[in-house]
């Protein structure tokens, strides 16, 4: 496919060189890049006719303007049925739990797909999904499978969203089973309804069957509380419930992602929260639902739902905090309209928000972009600063600490907060001001002693100081009102702090100049450096103090490939190819995993 090639393989069971299975899983791709998508060779005729009228229905949904996508040359005669055995997607979440043990359909197959939620060189987590998955079919005595794929590394599907994708994705199993199963079963998500950017549906799903494969979904109307109420009290799912898609090593549960969170808070309603083995028996629930900054729509009314439903006192108490933040969150435009938007940016750069070439020339001003995280996404950073006089404390640093301020000031006027600059050497420059933020970075701990003594400098005022969403190069348990890091691996280091974005990724740009350039590397030349120093002389931050300048010479570029953080996120504002190295410590890797990796940056470790 566009000359990269695309596998599935599995070492438990023989696979069918299907092309209805590549068919399923490329189909949404294709139609959201709006390419034709031509298979070479005979296809199902049962297959071939109803996939356009999935397509009809995603076109309804989603691309009302894209055309079909998929173009044939021929139709084969009808598959040779399969075997009557029914198999099961299984990851170990809820609704595969459900349909497992209450859907009452009996199921010969359990198959899992590492390459999906579990990522190819995530071995360790793959390890602990395949011994869960096997020791369930062991317990309820049927056979089992995993398959491995590199289909979301392509390009096309990289770039579709993958809550769109991951019904032809599965579908696709069904296919490459088609001689060992008859029968795919693919359980509904527990919202009781097809959210509008669901791609798995009761309506679509069977469509993607053959003459060989049937595929069904599962208890569509049935709500998840309802699904957890039918088999909570069931021992295997105690033990082996699988619901965290960013968990840690071999850990199957995080227990402070909003899907872990989700699960636990309907385990608290159910009364058995505290015989789950597989969530810590719900311990820290409420630390946990205190760090997330809201909720997306999509499950906004499932929490609304728990409300008054027999949830413990604290636990509801945090439930509606976190309602709460995310009606504020709902109340702020999803994007700027284009002359505020511009007027905040000036604001916030002043006259070097324009390249010399646009300044004083209208028709010539930029327009401006969707940001890579919208407003939403810092509604829990700034909301306890309104309503209060903020003295900022302006960290030490270079270009991207400066992106990260600029982004920070169009989100204080944003939101409405009063701020002023706080300068520690100022006698007396304190009064008036309610409380003090330290700016987002990556200075906190020891290792930045000028940063580490401005904290200290704003903790003897005696205010209240929050830090803005920062990284931890060392621990630093000193008394700040909250904390807020930008990245999970900083939690260790700062166990009470509450994850954010980095605010960089909240910037509103202007459109940037077309690529003129194919490839940039850009290496650091500092402490943060990963080995000897680069024998690549080029490190931005030595060459910029301006962020726009940073943008613009970012934009310069097609592909970038770079261990400074913010030039990668640069150049994701930008709409580059963006390849991340480590530094050396977690922070980029951290942040790629955090966040970079879902806004289409990838990484990569350095050669040798």
């Amino acid at each position: 496919m566009d000359g990269r090639t695309i596998w599935f393989e599995s070492d438990d069971i023989p696979l069918d060189a299907s092309l209805e299975a590549f068919g399923s899983a490329l189909l949404v791709p294709s139609l959201h890049s709006g390419r034709a998508l031509r298979i070479e060779g005979p296809l199902c005729e049962r297959w071939a006719t109803n996939v356009q009228r999935v397509t009809d229905e995603f076109r309804r949904l989603w691309y009302p303007d894209h055309a079909r996508p998929l173009i044939t040359a021929e139709r084969g005669p009808p598959l040779r049925v399969g075997t009557r055995v029914t198999a099961l997607c299984f990851s170990g979440g809820v609704d595969a739990f459900y349909t497992l043990l209450a859907s009452g359909i009996r199921i010969g197959l359990l198959v899992y797909v590492v390459g999906y939620d579990v990522k190819l060189r995530e071995s360790a987590r793959a390890r602990a999904v395949e011994s869960m998955l096997r020791q369930v079919a062991g317990e309820v005595g049927c056979s089992c499978c995993v398959i491995r794929t590199n289909l979301r590394r392509h390009p096309l599907v990289r770039a579709t969203p993958w809550l769109r994708e991951f019904g032809g994705g599965l579908a696709a199993v069904g296919h490459l089973l088609g001689s060992q199963s008859g029968h795919l079963l693919m359980s509904s998500d527990g919202l009781g309804f097809a959210h509008a950017e669901t791609g798995s549906r009761a309506t679509t799903d069977p469509m993607f069957g053959s003459s060989r494969v049937a595929i069904s979904h599962v208890a569509p109307t049935v709500t998840r509380l309802e699904k957890i109420r039918a088999i909570a009290g069931e021992q295997i799912m105690q033990r082996h419930v699988r619901v965290c898609w960013k968990n840690v090593g071999s850990q199957m549960n995080c227990t402070q992602c909003e899907k872990c969170i989700r699960t636990m808070i309907t385990l608290d309603v159910c009364g058995m929260l505290d015989r789950f083995e597989a969530f810590n028996r719900g311990k820290g629930l409420e630390a946990a639902i205190d760090r997330l900054p809201l909720v997306s729509d999509v499950v906004e009314s499932f929490y609304r739902s728990l409300i008054g439903r027999g949830l413990s006192r604290p636990i509801d108490a945090a439930v509606r905090r976190l309602l709460d933040r995310t009606a504020i969150a709902g109340k702020l435009p999803r994007r700027t309209p284009r002359r505020g938007a511009l007027r905040r940016w000036v604001h916030a750069m002043g006259d070097r928000a324009w390249p010399r070439s646009w300044r004083g020339a209208a028709s010539h001003q930029p327009r401006s972009r969707f940001r890579l995280l919208g407003p939403a996404s810092f509604a829990l950073v700034m909301e306890p600063l309104l309503g209060k006089a903020i003295g900022y404390v302006r960290p030490e640093g270079n270009v991207g600490d400066r992106l990260i301020e600029a982004a920070m000031i169009q989100l204080f006027a944003e939101f409405g907060v009063r701020w002023r600059r706080w300068r520690p050497e100022v006698a007396g420059d304190a009064e008036g001001i309610d409380m003090l933020v330290f700016g987002g970075g990556g200075n906190m701990g020891s290792r930045y002693p000028r940063n580490a003594a401005l904290r200290a400098a704003a903790l003897e005022t005696g205010l209240p100081v929050i830090v803005l969403p920062q990284s931890f190069t060392s621990a630093e348990d000193r008394p700040f009102a909250r904390v807020f890091v930008r990245e999970r691996a900083s939690i260790k280091l700062r166990p009470d702090a509450t994850l954010a974005p980095d605010l960089a990724l909240g910037l509103q740009t202007v459109e940037l100049p077309a690529a003129r350039r194919d490839l940039g590397v850009f290496l650091r030349r500092d402490q943060e450096r990963t080995g000897r120093k680069s024998l690549v002389p080029r490190d931005p931050v030595r060459w910029y103090r301006d962020p726009m300048d940073y943008l613009l010479m970012a934009s310069r570029y097609r592909r970038i490939v770079t261990d400074r953080l913010h030039l990668a996120v640069a150049g994701l504002h930008a709409g580059r190819d963006v390849t991340l190295l480590p530094n050396d410590y977690h922070k980029n890797r951290s942040m790629h995993e955090t966040w970079l990796e879902a806004l289409g940056c990838k990484f990569a470790e350095p050669a040798g």
